[in-house]
């Protein structure tokens, strides 16, 4: 019997440790274009995390009467919009040329889970999702360094635009580059003082790669559909007109013959 609770007991133990070392995470993935850029956060609270963050929906937003409803999730989503973009704004999570004069923050975006709906004492796995919007006022391609500030220790997947090579990169662990297509960089934010994740990746163009704006690539297809067009209506105007034109000649030899014949019949008629 004394095994049996000695047994049961480590179990207890076990359940509660995993439970108690859960905590929140966030994953970032990061896409660069040439005048956009769009980091999508991913947060994750797991066990006592999940739990907690439950219970501050629901005493501070909602009833507090232990339950997540839809009303109250409606509720955090529009104050975690609010904090996430005053937090933004605050201090900008990007930095072009280690400036953040030419970036416009657009839009923020958020989805908060639908695991949160329920009893808040139920440790469950809740997934919120933010988007972050921003506009460039200059070409990446004109730019020498990104800089991304994040939390330390977060995984992190950066996507840069076709044509841009990576020089260097700090403030990045266990980095890997993939170059196809685009080239994409993936690692972890150091952990640096005052809690800052900060990643600087050197950039160059390259020099074989062509910048062609979307303006000049449609124009040539505008002209030859203008081109395509004028060429089927004359094609189809110039048989038209022909058929008309030999209508109307034998239309007149038509009515000459006619003329003839009626004349010739009245002669012999008054002959007779």
């Amino acid at each position: 019997m004394k095994i049996l609770r000695l047994f049961l007991s480590i179990i207890l133990l076990f359940a509660i440790t995993d439970v108690v070392a859960a905590q929140t995470q966030w994953i970032n993935n990061i896409t660069v274009s040439e005048y956009n850029v769009t980091w999508g956060y991913t947060e994750i609270y797991t066990g006592m995390d999940s739990i907690g963050y439950k219970t501050r929906i629901d005493t501070g937003m909602g009833n507090n009467d232990s339950f997540v409803n839809a009303w109250e999730v409606l509720k955090a989503d529009k104050e975690e919009r609010k904090r996430f973009k005053g937090a933004i704004e605050n201090e900008l999570d990007i930095r072009i040329n280690n400036e953040t004069s030419g970036i416009e923050m657009m839009d923020v975006e958020s989805a908060l889970s639908q695991s949160i709906i329920g009893k808040t004492h139920v440790p469950d796995t809740v997934e919120n999702r933010y988007t972050v919007t921003y506009r460039l006022k200059e070409s990446i391609y004109n730019a020498s360094s990104v800089w991304f500030l994040g939390e330390p220790k977060s995984p992190v997947t950066i996507i840069l635009p076709q044509g841009i090579d990576v020089a260097d990169i700090s403030g990045m662990d266990n980095e890997t580059k993939n170059i196809d297509k685009n080239t994409e960089v993936t690692g972890y934010f150091s952990n640096l003082s005052n809690k800052r994740g900060e990643i600087t990746i050197n950039i160059t163009k390259n020099t074989s790669f062509i910048v062609t704006s979307p303006v000049m690539n449609n124009s040539p297809v505008m002209n030859k559909t203008e081109i395509i067009s004028t060429e089927i209506n004359e094609n189809i105007t110039k048989p038209a007109s022909g058929i008309s034109k030999i209508i109307r000649e034998w239309s007149i030899i038509g009515i000459g013959i006619i003329f003839i014949v009626i004349i010739y019949v009245f002669k012999v008629r008054k002959n007779l």
